[in-house]
């Protein structure tokens, strides 16, 4: 309904730009031209306003906002909030909450409780990190160490992603 409303207010604007432009070519009086300027001044308020809402109500679609959700949680380093994405986009707590629950329920996001908050994590987006680990010993290496034997035992290190 409400893209029905921007929709209408965009193609009322028409009429005005139109007549406006007709009494702005036909104006040899003061009273035609100020006549012109107010229907073009309508209709470029009328145009401006529904294409700003338009454009207002796709960013806001469940489609688009899930999108942006992942976006904002790749940028933060995995994990988002609801009062995170509602600060983003501007929206309201209850589209925010099913915007993630809809992510949770297509296997993108993990829900965690943590204390006086819940995060919604998303695993792919984290960054891993890299050990070498010996698998008899359990020595763990940084990985840009030039090391390919464990200097405890000898046995071949193993690279890990955590």
């Amino acid at each position: 309904m409400k893209k029905l409303g921007a929709t209408l207010v965009a193609l009322l604007s028409i009429p005005f730009l139109t007549f406006g432009l007709l009494f702005l070519i036909a104006s040899n009086s003061i009273s035609r031209f100020l006549t012109a300027a107010a229907l073009l001044a309508i209709g470029l308020v009328l145009l401006i306003v529904g294409v700003r809402r338009l454009r207002r109500l796709a960013t806001i679609s469940e489609g688009a906002l899930r999108t942006g959700a992942v976006e904002l949680a790749k940028r933060l380093g995995g994990e988002l909030t609801v009062a995170q994405l509602r600060a983003e986009y501007r929206i309201s707590q209850d589209l925010a909450q099913r915007v993630l629950d809809q992510l949770v329920s297509e296997g993108t996001a993990a829900r965690e409780e943590r204390p006086e908050r819940i995060v919604f994590v998303f695993r792919g987006l984290q960054a891993s990190l890299a050990r070498k680990l010996c698998p008899y010993c359990g020595t763990e290496l940084p990985v840009r160490e030039a090391l390919r034997k464990c200097p405890n035992c000898g046995a071949q290190l193993e690279i890990q992603k955590t």
